[in-house]
């Protein structure tokens, strides 16, 4: 569901919203997801290159796999 509006989520939602964002940095860009009971999922893409916005899996609502954390 998309709201287009002004009014605080707060406002509109009577009980508070947990939601987990992650913020990851890709070539070209960033890309920020939530995490869902699924996995992570694409929110938004963070870039200056148009063809960014092309890609598969750039799209909000795509599923991300994170990349693993070298120790």
């Amino acid at each position: 569901m998309f709201l287009y509006t002004i009014i605080p989520m707060d406002k509109i939602f009577e009980e508070p919203l947990d939601i987990q964002c992650q913020t990851y940095k890709i070539d070209g860009g960033m890309l920020e997801t939530v995490k869902t009971p699924q996995g992570y999922s694409v929110s938004r893409l963070i870039s200056t290159d148009p063809r960014m916005f092309l890609k598969p899996g750039m799209s909000p609502g795509d599923s991300f796999t994170p990349p693993q954390q070298e120790l």
